[in-house]
């Protein structure tokens, strides 16, 4: 089962998994042999030996370390080490010799160590109390489960193996389990993936030879959201032993290497030691060799050796050298890194920066290169209605069609109903107030939240000023509509129909779908009058013109039509042929927008020398787009490389797995944008780049939020984690952004 798990995540070839998978009835049968005992769910009595044998759906964070803890740690520091000899042996000399006052030095050195200590360690207990309070799971998250035929309501720290899980839109997936049964589940895999493809799922099927590939998986993964449709899932694997749960731990295995300001700091130290070594060393030769001397010469009293009196005497020369050491030793830089950073901790947050490691500070202004992620970084992270062509124009903004749109009724009203009734009831769109701004949360498909927000605009510049004015519309045209039929979205048609009774009584279909699928089944157009117009070729060709222009800026095209019926068709008998004849209503331009401030911070790191690249999932035309706008590409920069991470590892990773550096090195310099990449290529990236021996040694800047992005974030010299993100994502990071801003992470350069 772990098998078909790895798997369906990675996408990689069926060899080894499908006669596995074979021998046992397939996925299918698996679940068969499962669920044939707990169909109606475990009994409630066999709880307490499930969580014995499987244990439970909760990873129990570490003991929080205790101030002597944190102290102890900050100690360990070589450049502290050194300090707290280098007292002791002032000390010491000072009490034996008994010259004035000369031991207060050694305690002056003790007292700044103590200071160092001290505010090293209140910052890290403060700043792990923080991070604690940032990444405690909800206690309150409620899930309905089956237990021996009964639905009942737990908390997800109460689920255990066995458990059959309700799964809705909107839900987040409490464990690893398989969906068994008909449903219509639609999972979005981007903490785990990067894909921002919702994968829907069902039986498992593979292809065979050359397409030898995971076509569909009942696969489900903790962290993971439900975007879409209602399901049951078995639960195979809880805790510590989900997917996310063994890469938490394995991220938690991994050493933490040292900033790049440790380094600095240690090998000063080092460089120190040893200089101040040499130099007493010498200073204490050099008084030898002239005490000898003055033996050899019969100097004054020197004309022979007293026991009581020269005895003492090369002592002190020892002492000289032991000071020379130790006054070589800045005893004051450990204290102004301390306070400085500690000070640059507490700014940082106001700054939206919840810093994990006190040193990422200094490492991060020594940045020289910003791997950064797309989606919710450099952009809002929310798909958006940017652009409409309707009415025989497309506008330049939003807002000027709404504007357009106000005076033109019956075409506003006709492009309001089929955004809203041809859409899932499952989606929905609400409105929340942060501070002064006003935000929507999406459940559901975000291409479909967007088109209700732009519904929503619509009605309110029609004097509605409901913040949900579209629900109206979905109370008019409710779900227990006999009259009502649709045809679901899928990834072979690209598109979704919706059969309504209008209150007329005349019955009319709604389509959308991609624009070049739904224009292919048109043959009218709807005017600016509302009167539907023949759709010739050379307004055909115009559309299409249209269609190319919205790709070109990266823009996801939606095309919405309907087709008035004069009998009720039967949609699932009849197919495409009943939405042959369509009427074209409008073209729209989604996209998710670069957030504002994005552009000036980009162009901030180019004047500081900050090389951004954006690492993207995406493909590469929408890619450019985004980077373009946000001022990472520009149309005169002709050495700039845009690639895939296919085209990326057939260049760069040998058939070892191992990276060709000569071969990287050629790339790195110049890549801007890394589109259609996989976790692992971002790794591969932030690796060579801080190998790479074709310039200054690199300082490398990564951002991400899914369990995915993890090892880069581990390997990178400052690890930035979305607030958004993960708690996998959290703890291999160095700083978390709480806004999920790329302006937060230039402010903190």
């Amino acid at each position: 089962m772990r098998l078909c798990f790895d798997y369906s995540l990675t996408g990689q070839a069926q060899e080894k998994v499908a006669p596995a998978l074979e021998k046992l009835g397939g996925a299918e049968g698996i679940v068969k042999k499962l669920k044939s005992h707990m169909i109606d769910g475990i009994d409630p009595s066999a709880v307490p030996k499930h969580e014995e044998a499987f244990g439970k759906n909760y990873v129990e964070p570490d003991p929080a370390d205790t101030l002597l803890e944190l102290a102890w740690e900050a100690l360990q520091d070589p450049c502290l080490i050194f300090l707290c000899f280098a007292a002791c042996v002032s000390f010491i000399v000072g009490i034996v010799f008994d010259e004035g006052m000369e031991w207060l030095e050694g305690m002056a050195i003790l007292g700044a160590v103590f200071v160092v200590v001290a505010v090293t360690a209140t910052s890290n207990y403060q700043k792990e109390q923080q991070f604690r309070a940032l990444s405690a799971v909800n206690d309150n998250v409620i899930v309905t489960v089956i237990r021996k035929g009964d639905k009942k309501r737990i908390s997800t720290y109460d689920v255990v193996v066995g458990d059959i899980v309700l799964l809705s839109a909107g839900d987040e997936v409490c464990a690893d389990g398989v969906i068994f049964e008909k449903n219509d589940v639609g999972i979005s895999e981007a903490s785990l993936t990067g894909e921002s493809v919702i994968k829907k799922k069902g039986h498992f099927v593979y292809g065979e030879g050359a397409e030898s590939a995971v076509k569909a998986s009942p696969a489900v993964f903790a962290g993971t959201m439900v975007q879409e449709g209602q399901g049951r899932m078995l639960v195979l694997a809880v805790g510590g032993n989900t997917y996310q749960g063994l890469m938490e731990q394995k991220m938690a295995e991994d050493e933490d290497e040292k900033t790049v300001l440790q380094s600095k700091l240690d090998d000063m130290t080092e460089l120190i030691t040893k200089a101040g070594a040499v130099a007493g060393g010498v200073t204490v030769g050099i008084l030898l060799i002239r005490f000898a001397l003055a033996f050899v010469n019969k100097s004054c009293c020197k004309e022979e050796f007293n026991h009581k009196i020269h005895h003492l005497e090369w002592l002190r020369f020892l002492v000289v050298g032991v000071t020379v050491f130790v006054v070589a030793v800045p005893e004051g830089l450990p204290l102004a890194v301390a306070i400085t950073l500690s000070l640059s901790v507490g700014k940082m947050q106001n700054d939206n920066c919840l810093v994990r490691h006190m040193s990422s500070c200094e490492t991060m202004g020594s940045a020289t290169t910003i791997c950064s992620d797309k989606t919710g970084t450099l952009t809002t992270g929310k798909m958006t209605v940017v652009k409409v062509w309707s009415g025989g124009q497309a506008d330049a903004t939003v807002a000027a069609t709404l504007v357009r749109l106000a005076d033109l009724v019956p075409l506003q009203q006709l492009l309001t109903e089929a955004v809203v009734i041809n859409s899932s009831f499952k989606t929905d769109v609400n409105w929340v107030e942060k501070g002064e701004k006003k935000e929507y949360v999406n459940t559901g498909n975000d291409t479909e939240c967007a088109m209700l927000v732009l519904a929503n605009q619509l009605m309110q510049k029609q004097g509605n000023s409901d913040k949900h004015a579209y629900r109206e519309i979905r109370k008019k045209f409710p779900m227990e509509d006999p009259h009502r039929q649709t045809i679901s979205f899928s990834s072979a048609r690209k598109r979704m129909s919706t059969l309504v009774a209008m209150p007329n009584g005349q019955l009319r279909l709604y389509c959308k779908g991609a624009s070049e699928i739904v224009l292919g089944f048109c043959s009218k157009v709807e005017g600016p009058d509302g009167v539907s117009r023949e759709l010739n070729q050379d307004m055909r060709q115009a559309l299409e013109n249209t269609i190319g222009a919205f790709a070109d800026e990266g823009l996801r095209t939606i095309a919405v039509a309907y087709r008035d019926c004069a009998c009720a068709p039967d949609l699932d008998a009849e197919g495409d042929s009943v939405e042959q004849g369509l009427t074209l209503i409008a073209l729209l331009g989604l996209e998710d927008p670069v957030r504002p401030e994005v552009p000036g911070a980009v162009q901030t790191c180019k004047d500081a020398g900050i090389v951004v690249r954006m690492v993207t999932g995406d493909n590469p035309r929408t890619a450019v787009a985004i980077a373009k706008k946000c001022g990472i590409l520009s149309d005169g920069d002709e050495s700039a490389l845009v690639m895939t991470g296919s085209d990326f590892r057939e260049k760069v990773v040998g058939e070892d797995d191992e990276i060709n550096q000569e071969e990287f090195d050629k790339i790195w310099i110049n890549l801007r944008v890394l589109a259609r990449s996989s976790p692992i290529d971002k790794l591969t990236l932030v690796t060579g780049i801080q190998n790479s021996k074709a310039s200054t040694p690199q300082v490398v800047a990564v951002t991400g939020d899914g369990t995915n992005d993890a090892p880069a974030l581990k390997r990178a010299d400052i690890g930035f984690a979305m607030n958004s993100g993960t708690q996998v994502a959290w703890k291999a990071s160095d700083i978390v952004i709480m806004n999920d801003n790329f302006a937060s992470v230039v402010l903190a350069v």
